[in-house]
């Protein structure tokens, strides 16, 4: 079978693949923080024992109709390419929940709501007395909050009638729009607020709050395990040394 390195060497030439001119690529396409982040990636997948039996599965699945051979070279990737892109995944899974695991639902509980998911319309305009007119309007049922979003809204919100969402309460920029919204209740409109530039009519339409169920708990280790690898990451490219990591296969 034809190796990795011979097969970019057969496309791009050898001399395309000089070490100054890959560097060169790199970094005019700012892929070096991708690279250093799959790098991280790859050095957690082989911490981790994967089970031969769940790789063939895996493998079966990846090929599916295909012979092995032949999605090798559809990928030009050897065997030990094609078993490190499919353990990676469950390898990072398995890593996560060993170290972030234990305490994930008190730091769940201790987020004070910010996984709570909202729906809400919002109208941003620049004019004091137009804020006030229009909350008037909405206040006696005039108009509705939709026909004056997109009339008089001048965000980007005006395109979708004002309606937003939904969203984690947490991932609401800026947070004082989030900490209104913590004060309506469902179908509440709240007077014009000021917002940097921006007087802002708020009325929140719904609000879910977050269970610590079985995909709460997945997206938390995915949250845990990104934020520690953009750490590493960031480190190498500040030259900053990188505590060790450490998995323990389970007994």
């Amino acid at each position: 079978m034809t190796s990795c390195a011979s097969s970019f060497d057969d496309l791009l030439g050898a001399d395309s693949l000089a070490p100054n001119a890959i560097q060169d690529l790199v970094r005019r396409m700012e892929l070096l923080p991708q690279l250093l982040r799959r790098q991280q990636e790859e050095q957690i997948t082989s911490l981790v024992r994967i089970e031969p039996d769940w790789l063939s599965q895996q493998r079966d699945v990846f090929c599916g109709k295909n012979s092995l051979d032949d999605t090798l070279k559809q990928h030009r990737w050897s065997q030990q390419d094609l078993d490190l892109h499919l353990a990676r995944p469950e390898a990072l899974r398995r890593f996560a929940e060993q170290r972030f695991g234990p305490g994930l639902e008190e730091a769940f509980l201790g987020a004070q709501g910010n996984h709570d998911e909202v729906i809400y319309s919002v109208l941003r305009v620049s004019d004091y007395g137009l804020a006030q007119e229009l909350w008037i309007r909405l206040e006696e049922a005039e108009s509705t909050f939709a026909e004056l979003a997109s009339i008089y809204g001048e965000g980007p919100e005006a395109a979708r009638k004002g309606l937003m969402g939904p969203l984690p309460l947490g991932g609401i920029v800026p947070q004082q729009l989030a900490k209104l919204l913590r004060t309506l209740q469902p179908g509440e409109v709240h007077s014009p607020t000021r917002l940097g530039e921006w007087l802002v009519l708020l009325r929140l339409e719904q609000l879910t709050p977050a269970r610590f169920d079985a995909n709460m708990r997945t997206f938390l280790l995915n949250q845990q395990i990104d934020t520690l690898l953009e750490s590493r990451v960031q480190k190498i490219l500040e030259g900053e040394p990188l505590d060790s990591l450490e998995y323990d296969p389970p007994q």
